[in-house]
């Protein structure tokens, strides 16, 4: 009954809830197992979560010391998906790291059951995403059993959730990250990256985390230094979507550290592998205009970086190459018609005489003030624009970037 929304409603308001969590140290294991999966269902949402926070104070120490004792490796599974659904809302987050919950959990990590050891990186996944719980994961020896969870390819899910986990973590501000190199992180993210097995999923998690890493002063390095630009180019590639925005985004992250190490290694691969980085920003720009918006907005973003590098050399190339600026003007010819309420209208694409022409007059419709917020404030400008809409402004504003780029290109040239 706990897997349909309105029935979880209804057992909650008949009062059911306080009779399941005393069923969970029941000493008929079936009973004890079908009550822990109930409890599990209902904190999937918030109002269940909120339920069980307001009114069973007892039940994370019930869950964590009924882990201490010898149970079926379902019932373990379980109370662990338990502590998950729970670890969905912030104060479950600090309240099971602060009543002991990771050393219940890290022997589980460490066990030889690949279902137990899942469903425990899913909740350490929930529970990273508090900053403060970091410092107490590291500690408690969870990051080298983690990292070493990465090459598995055989086991997806498992991958996706050490990579997450590990992500989030390094994620959070104000901590050392040393510790991330010295578990050997990066020969395991290479490993999987390369391996021919790994599925598109975790190529996904795998390309996110990166632009996490490349973010951090601590981290970034070894992302250049170990050859993962070669590895992201590749990625941008492949024929998932979501991978090739977090490869562009990394690669593009690296580029804003403006270090001499990064163009030197952007340089080195301008047309190597597959088109190097050359290919990744032409093939992103000009991928159709229902795609991803944001993708070829940091395919602009990063070319306006290369352009504005230190290293002349790279600037030259970026400058003299007219398939990249015609995909930059191809970009640029696209227009947002707005009608007199400020929604959009209708769009429309521009000649390149027409576009020649807009640069003289700084773009005039696109410097509409309802787009300029747009640039300026995100989504939250728009607030009262349908899907569509904010489609229309997202490309009405990667419009005007591939025109403000196209000016830098004239300055460079001159």
């Amino acid at each position: 009954m706990t897997h349909r929304p309105e029935l979880r409603l209804m057992l909650i308001e008949a009062g059911s809830v306080a009779v399941l969590v005393d069923l969970v140290v029941s000493l008929d294991e079936e009973t004890q197992y079908y009550a822990i999966t109930a409890l599990s269902n209902i904190a999937v949402d918030d109002n269940g979560r909120n339920v069980l926070w307001d009114t069973q104070e007892e039940l994370v120490d019930m869950l964590i010391k009924a882990l201490h004792r010898p149970l079926k490796i379902k019932i373990q599974s379980q109370i662990v998906l338990t502590l998950r659904n729970l670890a969905c809302d912030s104060r479950y987050q600090v309240q099971i790291v602060e009543k002991g919950g990771l050393d219940a959990l890290l022997p589980l990590l460490q066990s030889s059951y690949t279902i137990l050891i899942t469903s425990t990186c899913a909740c350490l996944r929930n529970l990273s995403i508090d900053s403060r719980n970091e410092a107490p994961i590291i500690c408690s020896g969870f990051l080298p059993e983690l990292v070493d969870l990465i090459p598995q390819a055989d086991e997806p899910d498992l991958q996706c959730h050490a990579i997450s986990t590990v992500r989030n973590m390094a994620a959070n501000t104000g901590q050392d990250k040393q510790a991330f190199v010295d578990s050997g992180l990066f020969d395991r993210l290479k490993i999987a990256l390369t391996d021919s097995r790994t599925h598109p999923k975790v190529l996904c998690e795998l390309a996110a985390a990166l632009s996490v890493f490349a973010l951090n002063d601590q981290l970034w390095r070894p992302i250049v230094e170990l050859g993962f630009c070669k590895l992201l180019v590749q990625l941008t590639r492949c024929r998932d979507m979501e991978a090739e925005y977090n490869a562009c985004l990394t690669l593009s992250t690296l580029a804003s550290k403006g270090m001499a190490e990064v163009y030197d290694e952007f340089a080195r691969l301008w047309r190597a592998p597959n088109g190097g980085i050359r290919g990744c920003l032409i093939k992103v720009m000009t991928l159709p205009e229902y795609a991803n918006t944001n993708v070829r907005s940091i395919a602009v973003w990063l070319t306006r970086t290369l352009l504005g590098c230190a290293r002349t050399d790279l600037v030259e190339r970026v400058a003299c190459d007219a398939q990249l600026v015609a995909a930059i003007e191809e970009i640029a010819k696209y227009r947002v018609v707005l009608s007199s309420s400020c929604s959009v209208a209708s769009s429309t694409r521009l000649s390149s005489a027409a576009v020649a022409e807009d640069a003289k007059g700084k773009q005039a419709d696109m410097t509409d003030s309802h787009i300029m917020a747009f640039i300026a404030n995100g989504e939250h400008a728009i607030s009262g624009s349908s899907g569509a809409e904010h489609e229309a402004f997202r490309a009405g504003a990667l419009a005007y970037q591939a025109m403000t780029l196209l000016d830098d290109f004239t300055r460079v040239g001159s």
